[in-house]
């Protein structure tokens, strides 16, 4: 479909065409979101190579077609870009070169240091661009976020463990990191929503590091006015699990992640939304790609935007640098731009 051929069906029948940079598991979910998200369709998916095998087996099972990134840009109103993160800027300015898109969703880590996340929205030639933060519009999460911004929790505290996530030798090069950005870079986010203060500095309490990737990392989050969060993270789990937690005296509220949302409020089960039980929809993907098409049309806000990934990014980085200092607070004022979680764990202790 060219151009002209896209924005015809979308002027007349109100309908958004997405599409897909990527083919690997995150590609997989916005894909399948999309189908299941109102006024929009799936115009396509690419990839860096567009006929792998991953990219035949994705376009084969969404019943899409397999463009090149010309096709797919010509084809789209918005594109999501689930390419890995070495990558993500390259493929804006290409898909920018063909056609600017009216909005641009991109993964999460949308970069692995802070000078690739200027450079991601350098390529962007000012378009409104939204980060993956799935879990900021999911239901449940939004519940547990409107009970805790009525609190003054005394303890805030994520508890993340997933099974290793198999990316690779290459790992760290790739996703920046080890726990504290793969899959935690999602969560970033959320976490710091419920803080509800601007973070002043990052310390690890305990670590563990192997071949420069960090397996298992108990980070502390301090905020100016004096609040703190904590996050307990660790690969090698059986099975994935993820929890927020935040109480005051005299309240306390609980999301559990997976393998879907559930918020409990002083104990309380609260009732999932309607519309909310398919799982897409429970994780707040649906949501995600809906805001998307509006922020096209005019009718959103990008939310999140590039400083949301960029201060998600500066904690990581933040405690990448506690780690080789031993633990030690790190202002995020004196994270380094250029370099990502991993390159500052693979490197010796510094004092």
């Amino acid at each position: 479909m060219n151009a002209e051929a896209g924005a015809t069906l979308r002027d007349c029948c109100g309908v958004t065409a997405v599409g897909i940079v990527g083919a690997g598991r995150a590609a997989t979910l916005h894909a399948e979101a999309t189908r299941v998200a109102r006024g929009v369709r799936l115009a396509g998916v690419t990839a860096r190579t567009p006929h792998s095998a991953k990219a035949s087996a994705l376009s084969t099972a969404l019943e899409c077609p397999i463009m090149t990134m010309r096709e797919l840009a010509r084809a789209s109103d918005v594109v999501v870009i689930a390419t890995s993160p070495a990558d993500r800027a390259e493929a804006l300015a290409e898909l920018a070169s063909f056609r600017p898109q009216r909005a641009v969703l991109i993964e999460s880590p949308a970069a692995t240091s802070l000078d690739g996340i200027a450079a991601v929205e350098s390529a962007l030639a000012n378009r409104p661009m939204m980060v993956a933060a799935n879990l900021l519009h999911a239901p449940a999460v939004r519940r547990m976020l409107d009970a805790v911004r009525g609190m003054q929790p005394h303890h805030l505290e994520l508890r993340l463990a997933v099974p290793d996530p198999a990316r690779g030798s290459d790992a760290g090069v790739d996703f920046g990191g080890g726990v504290i950005m793969d899959p935690t870079a999602g969560f970033w986010p959320v976490l710091m929503a419920a803080m509800g203060a601007a973070i002043e500095s990052v310390a690890v309490t305990g670590v563990e590091i192997v071949d420069g990737l960090d397996r298992a990392a108990r980070v502390v989050l301090q905020a100016a006015d004096g609040r703190a969060a904590r996050a307990d993270l660790r690969w090698g789990a059986p099975v994935a699990e993820a929890a927020i937690e935040a109480a005051d005296s005299r309240h306390v509220a609980r999301c559990e992640i997976w393998p879907v949302p559930v918020t409990e409020i002083d104990g309380e089960r609260t009732d999932p939304p309607v519309g909310s039980t398919h799982a897409l929809a429970a994780l707040g993907f649906v949501a995600q790609i809906e805001r998307l098409a509006r922020v096209a049309d005019g009718e959103a806000q990008a939310w999140p935007d590039l400083a949301v990934a960029s201060s998600a990014l500066t904690i990581a980085t933040a405690a990448a640098l506690s780690a080789r200092r031993n633990g030690s607070p790190v202002n995020v004022t004196d994270v380094p731009h250029d370099a990502s979680p991993f390159e500052l764990l693979s490197g010796d202790p510094i004092g």
